[in-house]
């Protein structure tokens, strides 16, 4: 029986996660859609290096320096970054003379990110393995065109040997592959990671709400305001935390004379997105704090007397006021947001790329990077 190793390189904290929870499945997947014949096997190692996208070419010779050295059969890297060809989403590509793939895990976008990785990784080693085969996307679909319902998986075949690269799938149309991209990188962000890490936010915020339930006015306006006005202040409150986070702790990318804008934009978004699925998750951890403290001391007589309501409340009166509550301690938990540790903030929003990126910006290393990928994508625009 012929048996393949394929070195499997990851980048740290998610894909790493996947890949760790794929090593067991993966040689029986193989075996079962590539060659019965066969026997696969998967040497995982971990590398920071893999899949920087803002240098592609280390990332490839690093990966085959490592192929040669474990004596590898095909290497497969799994980046957390976007992997861009012109204004393409690429979502995988290879070079079959080298026995090289990698594939962006971004590109996958949301959950079930394990599903849709595995796929990929079986789709690109049949590239590797079959690469004499028929490829049309058409009759891939058992593998890779299922996890893209909303959008077109299309194979190319960059001319003159692109970035050395004999295969790619690639996100049609452009802006859903877009999409994808920042809803993937929020999640390799892994925010729910970061629930009731805004500790000062947090008691600051119970602690103002509590104070203001002191009065009557929040209790009255509780029941004078429509469904329309607490969205509306909810949304303020998320928004003003959001925002202030950002400014307080310098998170948002600005632009430089040599960097990608593209990259930039994708970052920004990322930092918004990954910020506001924290802070949501604080919100309504804080919410349900103020519905059980109100549900413990507030009885029906003492709601009617701060209210001046004639029937007897009922849940929805209580979820109205904690919900009013919530809303009003938010937009006073922002100015504790300034007072958290940066690091602990740029630990809640950044993955462990993105803090990367923002130190070797800090450091202005990135501008020739960005540099790079610009002109790497003008070349391949035209």
């Amino acid at each position: 029986m012929e048996k393949i190793t394929i070195g499997l390189i990851s980048a740290p904290e998610l894909p790493t996660d996947v890949a760790r929870k794929l090593l067991h499945e993966l040689p029986g997947e193989l075996h079962n859609n590539i060659e019965k014949s066969a026997s696969f096997s998967i040497e995982l190692e971990i590398d920071p290096l893999v899949g920087a996208a803002e240098n592609v070419d280390d990332t490839i010779k690093g990966a085959l320096k490592r192929k040669k050295d474990q004596a590898w059969d095909f290497v497969i890297c799994l980046t957390d970054l976007p992997i861009f060809s012109g204004k393409d989403v690429v979502v995988a590509d290879a070079s079959i003379s080298d026995g090289f793939a990698q594939i962006s895990v971004p590109a996958f976008g949301s959950l079930p990110i394990r599903k849709r990785v595995r796929n990929g990784i079986v789709q690109m080693v049949k590239e590797l393995y079959e690469p004499k085969a028929k490829n049309e996307i058409t009759k891939r679909k058992d593998l890779f065109q299922r996890q893209f319902p909303f959008s077109t998986l299309k194979r190319k075949t960059p001319g003159n040997h692109e970035d050395n690269v004999d295969v790619r799938f690639v996100i049609s149309p452009r802006y859903t592959g877009k999409i994808r991209l920042v809803s993937g990188m929020t999640l390799a962000n892994r925010p729910w990671t970061a629930l009731g890490s805004f500790q000062k936010v947090l008691a600051l915020a119970f602690a103002t709400g509590s104070y203001i339930s002191i009065f009557k006015t929040p209790w009255q306006l509780s029941v004078a305001y429509s469904l329309e006005r607490f969205v509306m202040l909810m949304v303020v409150a998320l928004l003003s935390m959001i925002a202030w986070v950002i400014f307080a702790h310098d998170l948002w990318e600005k632009p430089t004379t040599k960097g990608d804008k593209r990259l930039r934009r994708l970052y920004n978004r990322t930092t918004f997105l990954t910020l506001g699925v924290t802070v949501l998750m604080n919100y309504f951890v804080l919410a349900g704090m103020f519905l059980g403290a109100i549900a413990i001391f507030v009885s029906p007589e003492l709601f009617q007397a701060f209210t001046g309501l004639e029937e007897q409340p009922d849940i929805g009166y209580y979820l109205q006021l904690a919900w009013l509550v919530t809303s009003l301690g938010t937009l006073t938990g922002a100015i504790g947001a300034g007072l958290e540790n940066e690091s602990v903030i740029k630990d809640i929003t950044y993955g462990y790329r993105q803090k990367r990126r923002s130190n070797e910006i800090q450091e202005g290393e990135i501008e020739a990077r960005d540099q790079y990928v610009y002109d790497r994508n003008k070349q391949g625009s035209n």
